[in-house]
């Protein structure tokens, strides 16, 4: 029974359980938005929630190959889990929990790209998520694409505020290994004297 305390607590911990909860949401208004598939006003000329299939990445780059994001998606969710298991050692919880996040997107997109054929009949990432700037129309997204980009940046804000923080912390002075010349020549004059 211990072990498998021991076992929950450390995966706890890890914030590799974020990726379960994210993944479930992000299929499940994937499922939600497929079956109503919406278009309502949320916001006038702002929020609303429009069903599009999506062939391709981000802004449709790469339209209408899907095997081939499918397979880029895997690779990179995979190279991702590699870092995070290579670096686990070096992470502070808040990294723990954006490397989460971060696979946690990669692979809801990699479902729908790879599964979603199958399941509907129809290709395509499901996407709902739609912001409107005046005339101006933002790609719509879903869960997943959410939290890989705002995973990615929080990531890169939390580096580059480290490097910042190391950058203005003033480094130890290390002690030369050796000896001062004074202390050395008198060594030598008591040799002499002997």
């Amino acid at each position: 029974m211990n072990k498998f305390k021991d076992l929950m607590v450390k995966f706890y911990k890890s914030w590799l359980w974020l990726i379960i909860p994210l993944l479930l949401l992000d299929q499940l208004t994937k499922v939600w938005a497929l079956k109503a598939m919406w278009n309502i006003t949320l916001i006038p000329n702002f929020l609303h929630l429009t069903y599009v299939r999506n062939t391709g990445a981000a802004w449709s780059i790469l339209s209408g190959n899907m095997a081939l994001l499918a397979v880029i998606s895997a690779v990179v969710g995979g190279a991702i889990i590699v870092a995070r298991y290579y670096y686990r050692t070096k992470l502070n919880p808040l990294k723990k929990a954006l490397f989460a996040v971060i696979i946690a997107g990669t692979f809801g997109n990699f479902i729908d790209r790879a599964f979603y054929k199958l399941l509907t009949g129809t290709s395509g990432v499901v996407d709902f998520i739609h912001f409107q700037f005046g005339s101006y129309h933002f790609p719509i997204f879903n869960v997943a694409d959410m939290c890989l980009t705002l995973g990615i940046i929080a990531f890169a804000i939390v580096i580059a505020l480290e490097d910042i923080k190391a950058a203005k912390t003033p480094k130890p002075v290390e002690e030369s290994k050796e000896e001062p010349k004074e202390k050395v020549k008198e060594e030598h004059n008591e040799e002499d004297n002997n």
